[in-house]
Formats: C-alpha cells, sequence, structure tokens
C-alpha cells in the first residue's frame, strides 16, 4: 500500500523545507513560496501567490526566470548558478513543472541555498593560499640569494644550471659561463678590514650584475671573492663581450688599492662554453665540465699577471 500525504500535510512539509523555495508561473507570478524563501525577501509566506516576481526581486532577476521558461521549452537542462540577493550568496537550482499529460513547462521551482557562509570561507581560503604562495616565494628567494651581494648564491646557481643545462641541450642552444676572481683580494681585505672587503665586493657584485643585462642570465656568487655568470644561449663571442664589460664595469669603480699590483681592484675572468650539449651527459657533469675549462682559463690568467681575460674551449 502506498501512504499519501494529506494536501495540509503536504503544504506544511513544502513550508518547512530548510532551503529557500518558491514556484513561478510563465508570467513570472509566485503560485508559492516557504517560510525560507519569505523570510530572505523579508514577507509572509502568504504574501507571495500571484503576485509578480517584480515585487520582490530586481529585474536582472525576472528576467533569468523568463528566460528559464525559454530554455526548458527549447530542451535544455539549466546547471545550477550562484546570485548575490538580499545581501548573501544563494546556490540557485531551476526544475520545471508540467502538468500531467502535458509536455510544456507549466511552471518553475527555483530553490536557493545560502551558502554565504561558504563563500567566505573559499574566499578566506584562496586568501590564505595566496599568502603562502607569496611567503613560499619569499622564501625560495632569500634561500637561493647571496645575502651579501644580494646575487644568486651556490644552491641558486645549481638549480639554475640545472634548468638551463636542459633547456639548451632541449632546443640546441649553446651556453657559456664566465669564473670571475677578484685580483688579490685577500690581501686587499688583510690591509683595509672586513668592512672594507664586504663593501667592495659588494660594488664589484653590483658591477657585474650591471654588465649581465638580458634577464635569462645569472650572475651569482660562488664563494668568497669569487663569481660565476652563466650565460645560456651565447657563444664564447657573446661571453666574451660581457667579460670585457664586466672589467670596464669593475674598472669604473675605481677601488683604490695603493698596495695591490695595479693601485686599484681589478677582476681576472675565465670563459668556457659549449656549442652543443650531448644528450647522454647528465646535466650535472655538464656543468662540472663547463666549470672545470672556465677554472682552467682563469688559472691562465693568473700565470699571466692577472687582470685579464682568456677564452677556453673544451667540448665534451
Amino acid at each position: 500500500m502506498i501512504y499519501r500525504l494529506p494536501t495540509d500535510e503536504l503544504r506544511q512539509v513544502f513550508l518547512s523545507l530548510p532551503v529557500s523555495v518558491c514556484l513561478l508561473d510563465r508570467e513570472a507570478r509566485y503560485i508559492a513560496a516557504n517560510r525560507r524563501y519569505a523570510d530572505l525577501c523579508d514577507t509572509a509566506p502568504d504574501g507571495f501567490f500571484g503576485k509578480s516576481m517584480l515585487d520582490f526581486c530586481p529585474a536582472y532577476m525576472v528576467a533569468k526566470a523568463r528566460q528559464d521558461f525559454d530554455l526548458f521549452d527549447s530542451g535544455h537542462a539549466i546547471p545550477d548558478r550562484e546570485i548575490i540577493f538580499a545581501g548573501r550568496t544563494l546556490l540557485v537550482a531551476v526544475n520545471p513543472i508540467a502538468r500531467d499529460g502535458d509536455t510544456s513547462v507549466s511552471a518553475i521551482a527555483v530553490a536557493l541555498t545560502d551558502i554565504s557562509k561558504q563563500k567566505k570561507l573559499e574566499t578566506a581560503l584562496a586568501v590564505a593560499n595566496d599568502n603562502l604562495f607569496a611567503a613560499y616565494k619569499e622564501i625560495t628567494i632569500f634561500a637561493e640569494t647571496d645575502a651579501l651581494t644580494g646575487l644568486v648564491n651556490r644552491y641558486g646557481l645549481e638549480k639554475f644550471f640545472e634548468r638551463e643545462i636542459r633547456r639548451c641541450r632541449r632546443e640546441q642552444y649553446p651556453i657559456a659561463v664566465a669564473l670571475i676572481d677578484v685580483d688579490c683580494f685577500k690581501p686587499y681585505n688583510d690591509r683595509h678590514g672586513h668592512v672594507a672587503g664586504d663593501e667592495s665586493l659588494k660594488a664589484i657584485a653590483g658591477a657585474i650584475q650591471s654588465a649581465v643585462r638580458r634577464p635569462g642570465d645569472c650572475a651569482a656568487r660562488y664563494g668568497g671573492d669569487e663569481f660565476v655568470v652563466v650565460l645560456p644561449n651565447t657563444s664564447l663571442v657573446g661571453t666574451e663581450h660581457v667579460g670585457r664589460a664586466i672589467q670596464r664595469a669593475v674598472a669604473d669603480l675605481t677601488i683604490r688599492d695603493a698596495d695591490g699590483p695595479f693601485n686599484r681592484l681589478t677582476v681576472s675572468i675565465g670563459i668556457a662554453g659549449l656549442t652543443m650539449i650531448p644528450r647522454d651527459i647528465p646535466p650535472t657533469a655538464v656543468r662540472d665540465c663547463l666549470l672545470r675549462s672556465a677554472d682552467k682559463a682563469l688559472y691562465a690568467v693568473k700565470d699571466a699577471g692577472r687582470n685579464g681575460l682568456v677564452v677556453w674551449n673544451d667540448q665534451l
């Protein structure tokens, strides 16, 4: 046996539904509304019957309801949508109602679920995620930056090498490095003190950075008074131009060192590069080969009296 609710009990069930519900006819007039919907519109449930939706809702919502009838008539389903109404964020679900034996839509049932708290939580979560990402980015930058000079540190350099060697190998680009050493820096540091030495290193780091102009290049402090510049997609000729620009920028600083060999601080530069990166060699091995060759070039400069530049060309 199937138990059927009496009409009065059905009405009470409808009125006490936990979401806001109303029934609208094709003229966007109310057939019925439950208590939650009445509270939303600040009206008694019995005050809706026969009245236009325009009496309680803005014109765009009325236009949308009429559009819903047209969509149902053409056989379309209507996805749930969000609206802002009465200062709340509401999720709107619309379903068609047809009389028995009639295929045309005679009314629609509109259910409104208040998702204001959910949206606030989503907004708060999005803000928290943005803040977390910003903090992570800041920490990452700090972790990869040399505290004294502001250049990339050795950890950041290794990450840059790994990424750019893979990219240059994939795109068949050359890659080159310049190893830069401040000439006779230890005696200078001993004579003038660590504070003056640190200030000089910061100034030289700035000069190096000023000569490395492309955003995709990397200037790093390798350790102590040694720096590395990595130039992806750059030939040895182009890297030599950058090296000469670095020497001029450091010379323009005119950091005096009366007891040094050149009466001012200078740099020695060793350059190495690869025109093609073999596919069967790990990026770390490529990096080590470049640095070894640049180191050989740097020692050749020192053997020749410092304050110079030598280009080395070892191929793997």
